[in-house]
């Protein structure tokens, strides 16, 4: 996102954020006989938070739905960081550094229960690069450079995590600002936030370049997150110069087709939208409604529809939101309270429940989360 987008809204929340940390800190502690202890199935959640300049790191309890920070959370990135991804097998974490112009990496090291870095880490990213994915093989990184208009390529060194540049770029809409890959590794879809469109390219799996399928598809004001279920026929988008959630169905020669009904009522400035891996529900954080819709989606037509109950309260002005492994949890990153709100999803409903020991505390700004699975 711009400089001035990111400077005005960072020093309007800095303030209610500072603030925020202090109270969750008072009210909102976690409760250690709440959260579980013994964990085997070691998954783990990550949140890039933007005004704390780090990367809060979380083991996660799935039966329970805790957070449990890693020995040493949280860990210093850059300036600014404002996406985080992670790659498949769970081995390496990715974050890319707004204010310094880089991307810092992690190994994650289970044996310690803690991340270090990778050599060579941090790694120059281009200017002011944006959101930042990785390939769903895990040999490739992309990276959304917003004031070059561009997509950045590196290639994954799998036996360290290095990256290396690979020279290659495309060049999207006008400020992209979030880039994702469908799951099938096919296709990339980049989110233009002034070009109110989305580009879509087909990947050479081969060299990670991106060729672009054909013009870029319009959408409402200001797109700023795309979710891709987990099939790969259907794309999400939430529209934060709106209150609406752009739907479009994923064509095998790369195409963008909108669904029925589309553009979807969402909820005031949508943030971000996530699909759970079941394909059931689509859930949409509204920065300023401080709250989540959820959708019950229709696997055949793609078609959403606002779930009875909906939308849920977060905390203070959410960013991001992401699934749990098994789809009984959804978290949120609260980038105005300093938190990680966490839920208990009612699978045959798609209702939310807030879990007693919610929210979890991170850093400041909170900004981007990622989940292995």
């Amino acid at each position: 996102m711009s400089n001035t987008f990111y400077v005005n809204n960072f020093f309007t929340m800095i303030t209610l954020a500072a603030g925020a940390l202090l109270l969750s800190t008072s009210l909102y502690a976690v409760k250690p006989a709440a959260v579980s202890k013994n964990i085997s199935n070691h998954q783990f959640v990550f949140s890039a938070n933007q005004a704390g300049h780090d990367l809060s790191a979380y083991r996660l309890d799935e039966k329970q739905g805790g957070l449990i920070p890693l020995a040493g959370a949280p860990f210093k990135t850059g300036q600014f960081p404002v996406s985080v991804t992670v790659s498949p097998g769970g081995e390496y974490v990715y974050v890319s550094n707004q204010g310094t112009h880089t991307i810092s990496a992690f190994v994650v090291d289970q044996r310690h229960n803690t991340l270090k870095p990778v050599p060579g880490s941090p790694f120059p990213a281009g200017r002011y690069p944006d959101a930042i994915t990785i390939s769903p093989d895990g040999k490739f990184i992309y990276v959304a450079n917003e004031d070059d208009q561009l997509i950045r390529i590196f290639r994954v060194d799998p036996t360290n995590g290095r990256l290396q540049d690979t020279g290659n770029s495309a060049l999207s809409g006008k400020h992209p600002i979030f880039i994702t890959l469908t799951p099938d590794g096919q296709f990339a879809l980049v989110a233009n936030f002034y070009g109110d469109s989305i580009s879509i390219f087909r990947v050479d799996k081969d060299s990670g370049a991106l060729v672009s399928t054909g013009s870029a598809v319009k959408t409402d004001a200001n797109p700023i997150h795309i979710a891709i279920t987990p099939d790969s026929r259907f794309a999400y988008v939430a529209n934060y110069g709106t209150t609406t959630i752009s739907a479009f169905a994923i064509t095998s020669s790369g195409e963008l087709q909108s669904i029925p009904g589309s553009p979807f009522i969402a909820g005031a400035k949508p943030y971000s939208v996530t699909v759970d891996s079941d394909e059931n529900y689509v859930f949409v954080v509204n920065w300023a409604g401080h709250d989540i819709t959820v959708f019950k989606l229709d696997a055949d037509s793609g078609v959403i529809s606002e779930i009875e109950d909906s939308p849920y309260p977060t905390d203070w002005y959410p960013y991001d939101v992401v699934v749990g492994p098994s789809n009984h949890h959804l978290y949120v990153a609260n980038n105005g309270a300093a938190n990680i709100s966490a839920y208990e999803i009612d699978t045959a409903s798609g209702r939310l429940i807030q879990q007693d020991h919610s929210p979890f505390e991170s850093d400041l700004g909170p900004y981007s989360l990622a989940i292995t699975r």
